[in-house]
Protein backbone atom coordinates (compact mmCIF):
# COMPACT_ATOMS: atom_id res chain seq x y z
CA UNK A 1 0.00 0.00 0.00
CA UNK A 2 1.54 3.35 -1.15
CA UNK A 3 0.57 6.17 0.66
CA UNK A 4 0.72 10.50 -0.51
CA UNK A 5 3.99 11.24 1.29
CA UNK A 6 1.99 14.19 3.57
CA UNK A 7 -0.06 11.33 4.47
CA UNK A 8 2.78 9.47 5.51
CA UNK A 9 4.10 12.15 7.34
CA UNK A 10 1.11 13.30 8.84
CA UNK A 11 0.54 9.22 10.76
CA UNK A 12 4.32 9.10 11.89
CA UNK A 13 3.54 13.02 13.38
CA UNK A 14 0.38 11.65 14.79
CA UNK A 15 2.31 8.47 16.27
CA UNK A 16 4.80 10.31 17.65
CA UNK A 17 2.40 12.75 19.40
CA UNK A 18 0.90 9.66 20.46
CA UNK A 19 4.08 7.92 21.58
CA UNK A 20 4.92 11.32 23.91
CA UNK A 21 1.53 10.98 25.47
CA UNK A 22 2.23 7.29 26.36
CA UNK A 23 5.73 8.77 28.25
CA UNK A 24 3.89 11.33 30.12
CA UNK A 25 1.05 8.77 31.00
CA UNK A 26 4.20 6.72 32.35
CA UNK A 27 4.89 9.66 34.85
CA UNK A 28 1.05 9.60 36.16
CA UNK A 29 0.62 6.01 36.80
CA UNK A 30 4.08 6.38 38.89
CA UNK A 31 2.38 9.64 40.58
CA UNK A 32 -0.87 7.49 41.07
CA UNK A 33 1.42 4.48 42.56
CA UNK A 34 2.90 6.87 45.15
CA UNK A 35 -0.53 8.34 46.23
CA UNK A 36 -1.92 4.67 46.37
CA UNK A 37 0.76 4.16 49.19
CA UNK A 38 -0.34 7.46 51.38
CA UNK A 39 -3.66 6.27 51.42
CA UNK A 40 -6.28 4.91 54.20
CA UNK A 41 -5.57 1.28 53.82
CA UNK A 42 -8.73 0.14 53.46
CA UNK A 43 -9.09 2.13 50.34
CA UNK A 44 -6.11 0.66 48.86
CA UNK A 45 -7.66 -2.18 46.80
CA UNK A 46 -10.53 -0.28 45.60
CA UNK A 47 -7.86 2.54 44.25
CA UNK A 48 -5.40 -0.41 42.79
CA UNK A 49 -8.72 -1.74 40.54
CA UNK A 50 -9.45 1.53 39.57
CA UNK A 51 -5.79 2.74 38.77
CA UNK A 52 -5.58 -0.80 36.68
CA UNK A 53 -7.41 1.50 34.04
CA UNK A 54 -4.25 3.49 34.05
CA UNK A 55 -2.23 0.83 32.92
CA UNK A 56 -5.07 -0.53 29.93
CA UNK A 57 -5.48 3.58 28.86
CA UNK A 58 -1.78 3.20 28.36
CA UNK A 59 -1.60 0.25 26.28
CA UNK A 60 -4.48 1.35 24.25
CA UNK A 61 -2.35 4.59 23.70
CA UNK A 62 0.90 2.85 22.55
CA UNK A 63 -1.45 0.33 20.11
CA UNK A 64 -2.65 3.18 18.59
CA UNK A 65 0.80 4.68 18.26
CA UNK A 66 1.58 1.21 16.58
CA UNK A 67 -0.54 0.66 14.37
CA UNK A 68 -0.28 4.61 13.03
CA UNK A 69 3.39 4.17 12.21
CA UNK A 70 2.26 0.92 10.55
CA UNK A 71 -0.66 2.56 8.60
CA UNK A 72 2.28 5.93 7.67
CA UNK A 73 4.76 2.83 6.43
CA UNK A 74 2.51 1.78 3.45
CA UNK A 75 1.28 -1.68 6.24
CA UNK A 76 -2.51 -2.67 4.42
CA UNK A 77 -4.65 -1.76 7.59
CA UNK A 78 -5.86 -5.36 8.46
CA UNK A 79 -1.91 -6.21 8.92
CA UNK A 80 -1.48 -3.30 10.93
CA UNK A 81 -4.53 -4.21 13.34
CA UNK A 82 -3.63 -7.50 13.42
CA UNK A 83 -0.37 -6.28 15.76
CA UNK A 84 -2.66 -4.87 18.24
CA UNK A 85 -2.92 -7.34 22.01
CA UNK A 86 -5.88 -5.55 22.94
CA UNK A 87 -8.74 -7.83 21.75
CA UNK A 88 -11.10 -5.22 22.12
CA UNK A 89 -9.18 -2.55 20.62
CA UNK A 90 -8.50 -4.90 17.87
CA UNK A 91 -12.18 -5.05 17.22
CA UNK A 92 -13.21 -2.34 17.08
CA UNK A 93 -10.44 -0.76 14.86
CA UNK A 94 -10.95 -3.87 12.37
Amino acid sequence: MSLPSDHARLLEAVADELAQVRQELDGVETLVGDLTRHAPSQDRPRILTEAQSLDVLIQKVEALSGVLRSLGAGVAPARAVAGVTLTDLAARLS
